[in-house]
């Protein structure tokens, strides 16, 4: 077989699965979006004291009525006791202090928010309550 017949067998036998794929996409598409969003709707809520911890907030702060201590052992790096710092403060302030947009004493918070809104909101609401 010359190389030109076995070019145009191969091109041949692509076009229509190509083609196929093509008009399939959008369909596949659309199905694993809403298997997507359907897993996403049905997640939990993501619990405030895991979100404190998996972004390694207790790093620098504590939470005493939550039994949770500082890791760090520097005074320098060490942050405020959270339930006694955050008392006085509204949802709105905290979210924008750990999103460096406002200041607290001329600073800003060290470490800007990495995580996700619904993380956020999850983890002030648990800083807010009463008992963590």
């Amino acid at each position: 077989m010359r190389l030109k017949d076995a070019f145009g067998m191969a091109l041949l036998l692509t076009v229509p699965c190509a083609v196929a794929l093509f008009y399939s996409g959008p369909a596949v598409y659309a199905a694993t979006s809403a298997a997507t969003s359907a897993a996403t709707a049905a997640a939990p809520a993501p619990s405030g004291k895991a979100v404190f911890l998996a972004q390694k907030c207790n790093l620098c702060h504590s939470v005493q009525a939550a039994g949770i201590e500082a890791m760090t052992k520097s005074d320098k790096m060490k942050g405020p006791e959270l339930g006694a710092a955050l008392a006085k403060k509204d949802a709105a302030w905290i979210e924008k202090y750990v999103r460096k947009q406002t200041e607290l004493d001329g600073k800003k918070h060290p470490k800007e928010w990495k995580g996700s809104d619904a993380e956020l909101s999850a983890l002030i609401d648990w800083l807010k309550a009463p008992a963590k």
